[in-house]
């Protein structure tokens, strides 16, 4: 039959235990014989629920229900195919060479696992994967060459799924045995969840579950299966509401199938699972303050979030959420995806200023304003009445305290030598020390003319607004222009050369031009409090805030200053730079604990990493909206590994 029909039925196969006092009179058999009828339940656990799909397919699936279905599937006319562990099958509609092969495989005693059609096939499109091998027709051709070779490299083919809606042809998700996959021009937040679920919590470890399945509705909606748990968009409501309920139950939904007209579904369970694996990302991504971290980022207006996470001197994992533009559902955030780093740029200035140490280019605690060695004149505000200032070095700016013009040392007024600095703002905090992004590239000064808005305007030994540090981002900037001083190169290929490079941070670098290096779908765009995206933002001053780097390259540069300065076998710093950098607070926050930090905030922009030597571990938090949410996604992190 052909025709709809509002059918629906919850049917579970299981075993009663009666009660006879009679016949159970020791607690040792009653323990037994639960045992034994838990172990019937849990192979007989079938459990489905059909909505709008033909009438004949809801009586078959019923019928064949207590031999467990392998594949349950639809064909582009509205045709469907069942398929049960036991080898049976029964089809309607499907095209005939395909029922043929079926028929055929079960004579030579293959196990048919899956059959898939390609919604934009020819009406002769099909795959059937058994045990043994796969057969196909008319199914893309980089699929079936990807199938091929996966089988050359000694993998088993699970399921292979097709988008009903793409822009293109070759559409496709492959799923191995072993919970990998392969994929091309599915949609990329599916991508993302594929990707996410492929990673493990600690280093050398496997996931802790296996990738199963994935199904697509003809809306653009997709379904993904990784053994108890699963992760669904844009399908119907009561569908979602049915997975929630099976997995509440300890059901292990492995097929979710969609009608080609959009308004049928069908949803199988052969199994029970009664134990939950230790997964302890899926723990961090559920308890994000006592939330999800898609309810957290949903609240906050927070379009994407990239982690990446490194445990005994590796990167053991990294994940992504969201979408790299607000409203773009085809631009999903990626490990790899680029993002402003924002003020964690001054950590990576500091480890150049220290590699130029290093390199007796320049010494820490040399006066920059007579050394010879800086080519600009920095003034000193008139109203400091100090002569032979010789606190601007190379160590006083990176621990903010050099007396160029930082966050709360903004002089207000001064009258007879006594100097009144602007206090806090009408938010209660400082102004001052950080800088606001350029619009456009016309627009976007050069560095000597930034340079001309720097100046000296505080005594170090002074304690303005009663601080003992001023966070400076003109320090940085003139930071940036004594390295193309000292170089005679631009301080982005300097970096580039020097830095970036050999920590493997190929694609970081330092620019005003992102868009020259990036594609739209590789570079996150910042977002204001309310979730409109901004205009990019472009900052000329490099070293406070000017890096673009993804969560994985950044967590290089953790590994590196945990072991100490060397990076792959090749030292990036001495010893004596990481003691600098890390226990004098040369470039980095450290807390009482011996940990160290630093964050991040452009406009649009938050970021964040911390670091914990004792245990060779960090982590690393790239958003890219206003609302601050990066300390709730590091501490639920922490939280899962108790650290």
């Amino acid at each position: 039959m052909n025709f709809l029909n509002k059918n629906h039925s919850l049917s579970v196969i299981g075993v009663k235990l009666k009660k006879n006092n009679k016949n159970f009179v020791s607690k040792t058999k009653i323990i037994l014989v639960i045992l034994f009828m838990l172990s019937i339940i849990s192979v007989n656990a079938q459990v489905k629920f059909n909505r709008n799909i033909p009438n004949e397919a809801h009586k078959k699936i019923t019928q064949l229900l207590p031999k467990g279905i392998n594949s349950f599937s639809f064909s582009p006319n509205g045709g469907w195919v069942i398929v049960t562990k036991t080898n049976q099958y029964f089809a309607r509609n499907i095209p005939n060479e395909c029922y043929l092969k079926i028929k055929e495989l079960k004579k030579k005693g293959h196990k048919i696992q899956q059959i898939s059609f390609p919604p934009k096939g020819r009406t002769n499109s099909w795959i059937i994967i058994t045990d043994k091998n796969t057969y196909a027709r008319y199914i893309p051709n980089e699929c079936y060459t990807k199938i091929q070779a996966l089988k050359k490299q000694g993998k088993k083919i699970k399921s292979v799924s097709f988008p009903y809606k793409s822009s293109s042809n070759n559409s496709w998700v492959i799923i191995t045995t072993d919970g990998n996959f392969s994929a091309k021009n599915i949609p990329d937040e599916c991508y993302q969840i594929l990707r996410n679920l492929k990673e493990s919590d600690m280093p050398g470890k496997r996931a802790a579950r296996k990738i199963n399945q994935v199904s697509f509705t003809p809306s653009g909606g997709w379904v993904v299966f990784a053994d108890d748990y699963f992760f669904a968009r844009n399908i119907p409501n009561e569908a979602f509401k049915k997975l929630k309920t099976f997995q509440k139950n300890k059901y292990k939904s492995h097929i979710i199938s969609f009608s080609p007209n959009g308004k049928g579904w069908s949803l199988i369970a052969n199994d029970k699972y009664y134990r939950t694996p230790k997964d302890l990302i899926r723990k961090f991504e559920n308890n994000v303050a006592g939330k999800s971290i898609w309810k957290v980022m949903k609240d906050s207006l927070v379009p994407g979030v990239s982690v990446a996470v490194v445990i005994d001197g590796k990167i053991a994992w990294s994940t992504a959420y969201g979408h790299l533009q607000n409203g773009k559902k085809n631009y999903a955030v990626h490990p790899e995806s680029m993002f402003q780093a924002a003020s964690i740029s001054k950590v990576f200035a500091a480890i150049g200023a220290h590699k130029l140490v290093d390199q007796e280019k320049v010494s820490l605690t040399e006066n920059l304003l007579t050394s010879g060695k800086l080519k600009t004149k920095i003034p000193l505000h008139k109203c400091l009445g100090i002569k032979n200032f010789n606190s601007v070095t190379v160590e006083n700016i990176l621990q903010h305290r050099s007396g160029i013009e930082g966050r709360g040392a903004l002089i207000k007024s001064c009258r007879d030598n006594k100097i009144i600095y602007k206090g806090k703002n009408d938010n209660g905090d400082y102004t001052g020390g950080g800088y606001g992004g350029y619009r456009s590239l016309s627009s976007t000064p050069n560095l000597n003319k930034l340079m001309e808005s720097v100046n000296i305007t505080y005594n170090p030994s002074t304690n303005p607004n009663g601080k003992s540090i001023w966070y400076s981002g003109p320090a940085f900037t003139t930071l940036q222009k004594l390295t193309e001083d000292i170089t005679n190169k631009t301080y982005s290929s300097w970096m580039k050369s020097n830095i970036l490079n050999p920590l493997k941070m190929n694609k970081s670098r330092f620019t005003i031009h992102p868009e020259k290096y990036f594609k739209a779908d590789n570079l996150a765009r910042g977002h204001d409090s309310k979730g409109d995206m901004f205009d990019i933002q472009r900052y000329p001053q490099y070293a406070a805030a000017g890096l673009y780097t993804n969560a994985i390259e950044m967590a290089n540069m953790i590994i590196m200053i945990n072991n100490n300065g060397v990076y792959r076998n090749r030292r990036i710093l001495s010893t004596e730079a990481i003691e600098n950098l890390v226990d004098k607070d040369m470039g980095v926050n450290v807390t009482a604990a011996g940990n160290y930090y630093h964050g991040g905030i452009n406009k649009g922009f938050v970021t964040y990493f911390s670091g914990y030597p004792k245990i060779n571990a960090g982590i690393v938090v790239l958003t890219n909206g206003d609302n601050n949410i990066r300390e709730l996604v590091k501490n639920a992190i922490k939280k899962v590994y108790g650290w």
